[in-house]
């Protein structure tokens, strides 16, 4: 693989196939990219483009391009987790070294990470045999898995606003919102949005959580307020069937990044404006830096990912 620069970014080549990127807030405050190809995982260094670390993969994975979530820990530990077709995969995010290998032992969709309601770190994933919740230090298992209303498929976590954090899901009815650590009740109505494939979270600047999601019917993203469950803007259009998203706040204004067909767009989260500047890749990550700025790390079907800067 090699890097180089390309105009104020940095591009790495020589992936084999798809190139699922992931960037994220190092527990310094810098920015960390790790990537999934080929069935290897590795670490960058998002400044000079140059591998720091390759991750260990379990010889049984069932994937070679891992869709992947960051969680930072107290103390400054890093966990990376993804799901495949047999169960949980947890790494050290640090070290590279793997933690856990199908745990769960059941098709993951998808995985989500943050605090609990209680303030103690949580993974959620959403498999076929319904909603797991693991410790992320341990990937102990903290209940059986949970069945879910409807055939879910995504899963996140929102954190209200002075009170508990929600567990989000998305079947194909509409998006769930539920509280407690366990699931224990159901949070305000039922979102319709019927085929939902893609759930995210992201925060303005006062805090509030929004619930962003890509409905498969209308192939259109939807923005709602996670506490009202009140859509907000007019839905986003996007290009196709396979769409993934990203959300980054840059110079105050949050942004929604949309991937697919090879083509990153960019929209303002809230109003729903497009942006005119577009890059390469079907797969996107974003992550808000403290000086304003944000990353947006596309991965390509043929082999490539780019960081870019965004002011």
């Amino acid at each position: 693989m090699r890097s180089k620069r390309v105009g104020s970014g940095i591009e790495i080549a020589g992936f084999e196939g798809p190139v699922f990127p992931l960037v994220y807030r190092s527990p310094a405050g810098g920015a960390e990219l790790v990537t999934a190809a080929a069935g290897r995982l590795t670490r960058w260094d998002v400044g000079s483009g140059r591998p720091t670390r390759e991750f260990q993969v379990p010889e049984d994975a069932s994937t070679e391009t891992f869709e992947l979530e960051a969680l930072v820990l107290k103390g400054g530990r890093v966990r990376i987790a993804a799901g495949d077709e047999n169960g949980l995969c947890l790494w050290n995010g640090a070290s590279g070294r793997l933690l856990a290998d199908v745990v769960g032992k059941d098709r993951i969709y998808d995985v989500a990470g943050g605090p609990t309601s209680g303030g103690r770190p949580l993974l959620a994933g959403m498999g076929v045999n319904g909603l797991h919740l693991w410790d992320p230090v341990t990937a102990a298992p903290l209940a059986p898995p949970l069945e879910h209303v409807g055939d879910a498929v995504v899963v996140t976590l929102a954190t209200l606003r002075g009170g508990p954090t929600l567990i989000v899901t998305g079947d194909y009815e509409g998006v769930r919102r539920w509280q407690g650590d366990l699931c224990e009740l159901q949070f305000g109505a039922e979102i319709d949005a019927p085929h939902i494939n893609m759930l995210t979270t992201a925060y303005t600047e006062d805090g509030r959580p929004l619930i962003v999601g890509v409905v498969e019917e209308g192939e259109v993203v939807c923005r709602w307020d996670a506490e009202t469950g009140e859509e907000i803007g007019p839905p986003i259009p996007t290009a196709g069937e396979s769409v993934r998203i990203a959300t980054a706040t840059v110079s105050g204004r949050m942004r929604l990044f949309t991937a697919d067909q090879d083509v990153v767009r960019q929209w303002d989260l809230l109003s729903g404006e497009p942006f005119e500047e577009t890059f390469a890749g079907s797969y996107a990550s974003a992550v808000s830096l403290p000086d304003g700025s944000a990353l947006l790390a596309a991965g390509t079907d043929t082999g490539k990912v780019t960081i870019h800067r965004l002011v």
